[in-house]
């Protein structure tokens, strides 16, 4: 043999060994299902010392004639990656079927080569997927060289967990990197044209992110990246459309690049550290090409942060493209970016088989000419969505209504809704909906703006609320009820009409400093009372510059459900800090502030804040009295030994140098004596305190007495009472008079009780109508009126503490929290909180009869001297808000109070259009699980229980018979519709939205 052929056979031995690098791995027993034109392959992946050494177990496709592909044939390689299942066997089945539909003779499986890598997770040893031995010492378990990822970490460049040996150090981005380059190689494949690397659904985002922080190869060969319907984007920018409120780690990666280095992954590191603007620049350096299944409007997130790019993969990749728009400034390059449109759902198969999917995956610039073709898919839907248009299509948006309604109102698009709302006001809730109908609605009541969502609800508005966000139009497909042909909104989506460009109201914020306060955080209630309990007001002058004058003499103020003012010296038991977007409810006086939101406080402190204080002393004790919780002496041991303090409305006796044992309901830390007996009588079921320095230990019993000189002790004095001449009217010259109505019949019993304590307490009262003094008062178990304190006194019983509202002519409502009477002249929104509640009752007499002739009525009427009853049938004057607001009414033997304003959070069993307000409460005693009602415009919800109750302009009604289960029995529930109401559900979950009021959607 000539030294020539010697060296010839040397070359074709150094070339076959190149040529095999995808077989050339170890061989790794598995149980991949076969794939007819392919075979299971090893590739050999070199690990961080260049020494191959790794396996990645995929799949190659076979020539037309079933034998592996020669290299000088090929002329591309297409790099095909699965989606979450793992099943990169169905992905090369569906890649060879949409190669086989391919129009060109010369595009076929002896020139494409297509990849299907296999990227293992641990879930795979069960199913045979690669060896595993079971006892061996954790993580040794998988003992050949195939290489295994942990979960789905592989779809961001996740470094491989097995092979054990090199844990953490070879990523999945870098064994595409050796794919790549491999097929690079023109001294083994001369003639590739293309590389493209592919993926659909998870394989997608895998693509994406690969061409984020893909590694620049230098390659002789155009590489391309086909990106399928991905669930979501890694995000450029440090931004998104949509609210990040309630999502904290909406920017970390796989999402964003925030806490990147926390990724499990030794990829792009340099790359990342230097910044967002890098990372985009090499993003637009490669040639990327989206392909979006226009009816594929599905959602897999498995966290918040999608939903802060869109609602669905439909809406994210619009938003995506709209932030980094796709650019093709050369078209025979290799950068130019396509956007192709396939009408197909979320099928990896039928994306692939499209005349776009052929075009992108197998023939764009298969020749080397630099040829591709045009955008697929008209006419177009969004502005930049066109790329590389077709010049012999209509490259415009697809048809949009440009009709003109009722007040000049025109389409302006599909509009985000969530919380905070787009637009507040409801106008109705119709089954025969129509464009026509709710612009006429908005334009006749004065608004500029009409919005209509869910297909039957219109809302009407003269501004957006700040977060409000344009989507694409394609996002509001549900039909009108009233018009099939025409559309009403989406879910959460809004159809917008109006006249001129909307105006989005601007983003609101928490100032950092009001007045001498500083901005603390935004808190949770409190779990027993009240965070900041001292005082408080509502109303529609609530701005966070309002409430820090009101309280301009304590140490803490916060908002709460927008028109809410309290404050405080201590932060009540429970009250804890939580995210700051929890409180997105913009003031009731100023949409720039946030003033909480339900059951959440924007709070604020003076740090600066020095305790006020005032005394008295008798002959006899030492009494140091204050409604703020300070005194004018401070309360010392043993200077004070055996004087009675009062805080708040309760007494209590100083006790120095004794522990009583046990009952431990909480400690905190507190600046002084008075601060923690302060804190004992803003909680409901404390009696005793004990400090111990800084330590204050709250106590729900009264243990034995324990000598112990560290500790300052207070008891609360159960049977005493404060001061205060309002309890010393005798209670044998008062009568009470406890009302409750028939389920069976329309009339009402009225039996006379003793002015006894014993008669009316909690839960046993709760609902009954009683009279103290010839004034008649509601009994609400369970339920503290917000706002409005006149002042606070120590009483013996429920009955002393509405005896004591009637004495005082503002009085209106009273809360009774263990032997402390707050009387309180305002009715300030129903907070469930364990207290006892009694308000009341300004009761009206209706001349005639409603239009409602089935049903009977009666209203419980009190005047100064007695308290009557005064039947009518039917009422003759509809009832309205909000004249008819605090009258009892019965209908049909079912008696319901009337409270104008409040709408019961959840429990919605069913809503019908009605004509006013007495057929929606007739509705409700025709349905037997029926207890409450909100109507709203003329859309009447009946409601199975009665939840929170929220201040929102609804006409409310709710069945006060004594059949109905009391506040204790109900709390769980209330609490737990009182979540789902202000926002602590699952927005992406759309059997919860179903289930919400989609009304207060706040």
């Amino acid at each position: 043999m000539g030294v020539a052929a010697v060296l010839y056979a040397l070359v074709a031995i150094l070339l076959g060994f190149a040529q095999s690098q995808e077989y050339a791995g170890d061989t790794i027993t598995t149980t991949l299902p076969g794939v007819p034109g392919a075979e299971i392959a090893f590739w050999k992946i070199q690990d961080t010392k260049a020494k191959n050494n790794l396996t990645l177990i995929n799949y190659i496709n076979h020539g037309k004639d079933g034998k592996r592909l020669v290299p000088s044939n090929l002329k591309r390689a297409v790099i095909i990656i699965h989606g979450l299942n793992r099943d990169p066997g169905t992905y090369m089945a569906n890649m060879l079927s949409a190669l086989a539909q391919v129009d060109n003779k010369e595009i076929s499986t002896d020139s494409v080569a297509i990849v299907a890598p296999f990227f293992a997770n641990g879930d795979d040893k069960n199913n045979g997927g690669y060896p595993w031995i079971d006892g061996l010492p954790s993580g040794q378990g998988s003992y050949t060289s195939a290489l295994v990822w942990k979960g789905s970490q592989w779809s961001a460049g996740g470094n491989a967990q097995y092979p054990y040996k090199f844990k953490n150090t070879i990523s999945s981005y870098t064994c595409l990197d050796q794919i790549i380059q491999y097929f690079d190689n023109k001294s083994l494949f001369p003639n590739i044209n293309q590389i493209v690397v592919a993926g659909h659904s998870l394989g997608g985002q895998t693509v994406q992110r690969y061409a984020a922080i893909g590694k620049q190869l230098g390659t002789t060969t155009p590489v391309s990246y086909w990106v399928g319907n991905p669930n979501s984007y890694v995000w450029l920018s440090a931004d998104r459309p949509l609210s990040t409120a309630s999502c904290p780690g909406y920017d970390d990666y796989r999402e964003g690049y925030n806490a990147f280095a926390d990724y499990p992954m030794t990829y792009a590191t340099d790359l990342v550290a230097s910044g967002r603007s890098s990372i985009l620049a090499n993003f637009n350096s490669k040639a990327v090409n989206y392909a979006r299944g226009t009816l594929d409007l599905g959602d897999d997130s498995s966290s918040c942060a999608p939903e802060t790019t869109g609602a669905n993969r439909n809406e994210r990749f619009f938003n995506f493209i709209k932030a980094f728009p796709p650019s093709c400034p050369d078209p025979s390059g290799r950068n130019c970016d396509t956007v192709d449109f396939v009408v197909s759902g979320h099928d990896g198969g039928a994306m692939m088989a499209s005349k776009a999917g052929q075009a992108r995956l197998f023939k764009d610039n298969f020749y080397g000419n630099g040829s591709r073709a045009y955008d697929f898919g008209y006419p177009r839907q969004q502005l930049g969505d066109d790329p590389y248009p077709d010049p012999n299509l209509n490259s415009s948006s697809s048809a949009i209504n440009n009709n003109t309604y009722a007040g000049n109102m025109t389409y302006y698009g599909c509009w985000s809704d969530q919380s905070p709302r787009t637009i507040d006001y409801m106008a109705y809730q119709s089954d025969s909906n129509t464009i026509e109908k709710c612009t006429q609605t908005c334009a006749n009541k004065g608004y500029s703006i009409a919005g209509i969502e869910f297909g039957s609800q219109c809302f009407c508005g003269n501004a957006l609320g700040y977060a409000a966000t344009q989507v694409i139009d394609s996002s509001c497909q549900t039909p009108c009820p009233g018009n099939s042909s025409e559309i009403c909104g989406g879910s959460n989506r809004l159809s917008l009409f109006s006249n001129g460009q909307p105006v989005v109201n601007g983003q609101p914020g928490t100032p950092e400093t009001i007045g001498a306060f500083t901005y603390l955080n935004c808190y949770t209630e409190g779990s027993s009372g009240r965070a900041l309990g001292a005082k408080g007001t509502s109303g529609s002058f609530v701005d966070l510059d309002y409430c820090a004058n009101y309280c301009s003499g304590y140490k803490y103020f916060g908002t709460e459900y927008a028109s809410e003012c309290y404050c405080g010296n201590t932060l009540g038991e429970g009250a804890s800090v939580t995210l700051s977007g929890d409180c997105s409810m913009t003031c009731a006086d100023d949409a720039t502030q946030f003033c909480g939101a339900g059951n959440r406080l924007t709070v604020y402190q003076n740090y600066d804040f020095v305790a006020s204080s005032s005394s008295s002393t008798t002959s006899t004790a030492t009494q140091t009295s204050s409604s703020q919780g300070s005194s004018s002496t401070a309360v010392s041991c043993p200077s004070s030994d055996n004087t009675v303090i009062t805080s708040n409305g309760k007494n209590f006796t100083i006790e120095c140098g004794v522990d009583h044992a046990g009952g431990d309901l909480t400690a905190q830390s507190v600046g002084s004596f008075q601060e923690c007996i302060d804190a004992c009588a803003k909680n409901a079921n404390c009696v005793d305190v004990s400090l111990s320095g800084s330590a204050c230990y709250l106590k729900s019993t009264l243990g034995a007495a324990v000598p112990n000189g560290a500790v300052w002790g207070a008891k609360l004095n159960i049977a005493s009472s404060s001061s205060s001449t309002s309890t010393s009217s005798s209670s044998t010259d008062s009568t009470a008079t406890i009302t409750t109505s028939s389920t069976s019949m329309s009339s009402t019993s009225t039996a006379s009780a003793s002015a006894s304590p014993t008669n009316i307490n909690c839960p046993s009262s709760d609902g009954q109508t009683i009279t103290v003094n010839g004034t008649s008062f509601l009994i609400e178990c369970g339920i503290d009126h917000a706002g409005g304190d006149l002042s606070s006194l120590s009483v013996g019983s429920f009955y002393e503490c509405m005896q004591a509202c009637t004495k005082d002519a503002r009085c209106i409502d009273v809360s009774l929290s263990g032997s402390a009477c707050y009387l309180k002249g305002s009715l300030g929104a129903a907070v469930p909180n364990g207290v006892w509640g009694a308000k009341a009752i300004v009761s009206s007499n209706p001349s005639s009869s409603a239009s409602n002739t089935q049903s009977s009525s009666s209203i419980v009427q009190s005047s100064s001297t007695v308290t009557s009853t005064t039947s009518t049938s039917p009422v003759a004057t509809a009832l309205t808000c909000p004249a008819s607001d605090g009258q009892t009414i019965t209908i049909g033997g079912k008696s319901f109070l009337i409270e104008c304003g409040i709408d019961h959070a959840a429990g919605d069993l069913t809503s019908k259009s009605v004509s006013g307000f007495n057929e929606c409460i007739s509705n409700c005693v025709s349905n037997p699980s029926c207890v409450d009602v909100s109507l709203s415009g003329s859309a009447c919800y009946l409601k199975s229980s009665v939840g929170a109750a929220v201040q929102n302009g609804v006409w409310g009604a709710r069945l006060v018979d004594s059949a109905l289960p009391t506040s204790s029995s109900t709390s769980s529930e209330q609490r737990n519709s009182y979540e789902h109401r202000f926002g602590l559900v699952d927005l992406s979950d759309k059997r919860q939205l179903n289930a919400l009021d989609q009304r207060v959607l706040i």
